[in-house]
């Protein structure tokens, strides 16, 4: 299974990328009052992008046998993806203002740097 590590990482940030770009795209669209951001065809290739995105992620898990609430680092960063979570819905969804649409589309970008920054280092930067 070790050899499959590389592949899967790789699918995994690639799969990342995807999904903030997409975010990020969909905001944009928003953002210029262009209605296809809230097409069903846009919000299921998001949905399936991060579904495949969460897989990934399991199976990075079970290959190097870290798992979230017993590492502390892979705990953050399951926290970093609910906060990104939420600030995306919210953005693209619940906030009525601008400005509540920017800060939320940024503080949801801003989550998953964080995130990053944890795969990286491997080292928790609030729980540690």
């Amino acid at each position: 299974m070790e050899n499959l590590y590389l592949p899967i990482k790789h699918l995994h940030m690639t799969l990342v990328g995807f999904s903030v770009l997409f975010f990020v795209i969909r905001a944009a669209l928003m953002f210029m009052n262009k209605p296809i951001h809230d097409k069903k065809w846009a919000k299921m290739t998001s949905r399936i992008a991060d579904t495949f995105l969460l897989i990934s992620a399991i199976m990075l898990c079970t290959i190097i046998s870290q798992y979230p609430f017993v590492e502390s680092w892979l705990t953050e960063k399951v926290l970093c993806l609910i906060a990104y979570i939420i600030l995306a819905y919210v953005a693209l969804y619940r906030a009525k203002t601008t400005k509540t649409k920017i800060l939320t589309t940024v503080g949801a970008v801003g989550w998953v740097l964080i995130a990053g920054k944890i795969a990286i280092l491997k080292q928790p930067l609030f729980l540690g």
